[in-house]
């Protein structure tokens, strides 16, 4: 089945344009549900009405994406894993990235401390706060109490979603009843608990991990949960390390995934998981290798596993305050590959404040890409420069492309000089504009009657230029002589 088009949804909305929804009309609703802005029971008039009960379940269905999504967890911090229309990025867009979660045992006496740590932790990088998702609690006492102490202690002092990780039926289960408010993810569904943790699933109302590393028996599994009433199914076909075995976790990934969203198969049409920390119980480490050396090989299939959109990952390595780099390296790749293709990621025109800038700082000029203001930010910081920053609205595309295309023009940033009063917050009309916009520096000057300095090509070179380079009272005189 296509992707459903904006007319097709608008057809079964009842075209009565209420406003209800927060959107002005009926067709604005049709096409915000296509983006997953809004969903279905956002309409009252389709949830409330009888009358209307048949093109609610059309549009349901017509609504959801091909790989179903779950919710995992209670509250600000709920993970939403799955969910996707497209096996490439390119083809529309990612919806949901990949949802790290990071795994502690339940006999760890730092639990809480560590717990704590990944709640708290988020790393600015261009805009965005990169977060971990949740926490994989592993039962490794075994012992019944400790697992349930250890799962309610998370809760206490964690707002993280859990997924809790024991194959000994009994204990997972008691755990799960000690939590359950907090919509835990159970794992595992195997060929021999399955029924078991599928009731407990449904009467509960908790998502659920099936695990075999056998795809028909997974199908098969996933099948029979469904059969029992389970609707948040979780798949894993197991990650395995080892010669030739990264290949073949690689391959039921994709499998799973094309049988999802190609061939619409109603069993393989739910998330996929992948565990990199598997590697620590199935790789000898005591081998003289270094312990960089073997986070290394995790961090790699957890490179991988993101790469293809699987959606939930489960790391044994970054927990630690000193392994931060494991984690840098994850969520900076997430970062990439979750971004959307269909919209360039753009930063609030105007013009900025840098440190405690006074009526001599420079003004420095840049587009409105935000992966190019963000980083001329940092370097303008990072020289300790007390400065202006006039932030250009190039319509989000980056300062070469944009001079190209004449998104970046002469007119458009004398317009910005204007719009955001720059001049008026210094005494001078200087602006330093990057150096892939040379071209534009005579036609500026006249647009913004201004002495326009060519930067450095890269912003990275800001320190350098302003030590060497940046000499206002004679770029003032220079100014002044021209205009006699």
């Amino acid at each position: 089945m296509g992707r459903p088009s904006p007319l097709e949804i608008y057809a079964l909305l009842d075209k009565s344009n209420c406003k209800d929804c927060g959107r002005d009309t009926c067709m604005a609703f049709a096409t915000d549900l296509l983006e997953r802005k809004v969903v279905v029971q956002d309409c009252t008039h389709l949830m409330q009405d009888p009358k209307q009960a048949k093109k609610r379940d059309k549009l349901i269905v017509l609504a959801s994406p091909p790989q179903k999504s779950v919710l995992v967890g209670v509250g600000d911090r709920q993970c939403i894993i799955g969910g996707e229309e497209v096996l490439n990025r390119h083809q529309l867009t990612y919806y949901n990235e990949t949802a790290i979660f990071m795994e502690i045992a339940d006999d760890d006496p730092d639990l809480e401390k560590t717990a704590k740590y990944l709640t708290d932790l988020a790393i600015e990088r261009m805009g965005e706060a990169l977060i971990v998702n949740g926490i994989t609690l592993r039962c490794v006492s075994g012992d019944v109490d400790q697992f349930k102490l250890a799962a309610k202690k998370l809760t206490e002092v964690s707002t993280l979603p859990v997924m809790l990780a024991c194959l000994n039926l009994d204990i997972l289960l008691a755990a799960a009843a000690e939590i359950k408010d907090y919509k835990p993810l159970l794992y595992a569904a195997t060929k021999d608990s399955w029924e078991q943790v599928g009731k407990f699933a449904v009467q509960n109302n908790l998502p659920i991990v099936a695990v075999s590393n056998d795809l028909d028996e997974l199908m098969s599994l996933s099948a029979s949960l469904q059969k029992l009433g389970a609707k948040e199914i979780v798949l894993d076909a197991m990650t395995i390390f080892g010669p030739g075995n990264l290949a073949l976790t690689y391959d039921n990934i994709l499998q799973l995934r094309i049988a999802a969203i190609d061939k619409e198969d109603a069993n393989a049409s739910f998330p996929i998981m992948g565990l990199p920390a598997a590697y620590w119980s199935q790789v000898k480490i005591d081998d003289g290798k270094k312990l960089w050396e073997h986070q290394y090989q995790e961090i790699i299939m957890a490179a991988i596993m993101e790469s293809i959109d699987t959606s939930l990952i489960v790391l044994h390595s970054g927990k630690e305050e000193e392994d931060i780099w494991v984690l840098l390296a994850i969520m900076t790749l997430r970062q990439s590959v979750f971004s959307d293709p269909r919209i360039y990621p753009t930063a609030d025109p105007g013009l900025y404040e840098i440190g405690e800038p006074t009526k001599e700082s420079a003004i420095f000029v840049t587009s409105n890409y935000r992966l190019t203001k963000i980083p001329v930010e940092i370097d303008i910081k990072g020289a300790n420069l007390n400065a202006y920053l006039l932030v250009v609205d190039s319509e989000g595309i980056g300062i070469e492309s944009a001079v190209a295309g004449g998104q970046f023009s002469a007119g458009a940033i004398a317009e910005a000089v204007k719009e955001f009063g720059a001049f008026e917050k210094v005494n001078h009309r200087i602006l330093i504009i990057p150096g892939m916009a040379a071209r534009l520096s005579g036609a500026l000057e006249d647009e913004a009657d201004a002495y326009v300095v060519v930067g450095p090509r890269d912003s990275s070179g800001i320190a350098k230029y302003m030590k060497e380079l940046w000499k206002p009272e004679e770029f003032m005189k220079i100014y002044e002589d021209l205009k006699e």
